[in-house]
């Protein structure tokens, strides 16, 4: 619609967040397993730092322009392809410990999710870590480098974010 009525508008399309694995900390700290079903393919997280950080800076240069701006699309990404098994090595370094990854039985992962959540959210995260897992969701070169001139610094890595993480929960 915004396209057929040629609006002016910035358009954010955030990837899964990093943040959202803060989740796994009983997991990560008592079990040792990093537990998200995201498959072999790979996925471009984005801190929601720079989901914030590019939304703000759209929304002051469309307020401080002079006239209306022209239709941007923006991937909101992270700078490396994540998997499963790449994420729990992450955290073996920040934990400074063996972290295993659970697997990719989305089976599995819906039944304990419906013990937390209502039947309909695990059957959202079953479906959405399902594409994941057939198709990936990784960023291209060209996300990564539009992101990072609009941000003015590289997308945060997943190792970065981990380490924060890992830090806060030792203090905690």
């Amino acid at each position: 619609m915004i396209e057929a009525l040629d609006l002016s508008a910035t358009i954010v399309r955030p990837a899964y967040f990093i943040q959202n694995d803060l989740r796994q900390e009983e997991a990560l700290l008592k079990a040792g397993i990093y537990g998200s079903p995201i498959g072999k393919k790979g996925v471009s997280m984005v801190d929601i730092r720079d989901i914030g950080e590019a939304a703000a800076i759209e929304l002051v240069r469309s307020e401080q322009a002079a006239t209306p701006l022209g239709r941007e699309v923006y991937a909101l990404v992270g700078p490396e392809s994540l998997t499963g098994e790449g994420i729990a090595a992450i955290w073996s370094e920040a934990l400074g410990r063996g972290i295993r990854h659970g697997g990719d039985d989305l089976v599995v992962m819906e039944q304990r999710t419906k013990t937390m959540l209502p039947a309909w959210h695990a059957l959202d995260l079953r479906l959405m870590f399902s594409r994941y897992q057939t198709e990936g969701a990784v960023a291209t070169p060209d996300d990564i480098e539009r992101l990072t001139k609009l941000l003015g610094h590289a997308p945060r890595s997943y190792a970065a974010f981990a380490r924060d993480a890992a830090g806060q929960w030792a203090n905690g």
